[in-house]
């Protein structure tokens, strides 16, 4: 198991577990109460903090590592990095159309959503080109 696949598989880990807790957090707290309750704001910053804290914790920690780095890895990265950027773009269109089609009739929509759809951008992008990266290097074993 190469340092590239390790990374990845913590990454996914990591993303993963933020991206569908932002999910659900909101889904639950809704987004009227999730931006006029500052402790939603709060306990999510806090995961979002914990999740960047374990991402550079394990940056740091495999850094030092023997990094063997060939052709094969630059093609899983390409690949994983060109279909990961396309399902986030499409992530984003979804929810936006989403959002479009059911605040449609009042003309606005709450101010948590874009805050919202700025996170889970962030953690869809890292969760899925990660995840992508780690079934490719099992797809080529």
């Amino acid at each position: 198991m190469n340092v590239n696949y390790k990374r990845s598989l913590i990454t996914t880990c990591l993303f993963g577990t933020l991206f569908f807790y932002l999910l659900v957090h909101f889904a639950i707290v809704g987004p009227l109460k999730f931006q006029s309750t500052r402790i939603h704001m709060v306990i999510s910053a806090a995961v979002i903090l914990a999740a960047m804290l374990g991402f550079i914790i394990m940056l740091l920690m495999t850094r030092k590592k023997e990094k063997v780095f060939d052709e094969r890895d630059q093609l899983i990265q390409k690949q994983a990095s060109m279909i990961g950027l396309m399902l986030t773009s499409m992530f984003v269109f979804v929810f936006c159309i989403a959002l479009f089609v059911n605040y449609r009739d009042r003309g606005v929509i709450e101010v948590s959503w874009v805050w919202l759809i700025a996170y889970l951008t962030f953690a869809f992008a890292y969760f899925i080109t990660s995840l992508l990266t780690v079934y490719l290097y099992k797809v080529d074993e």
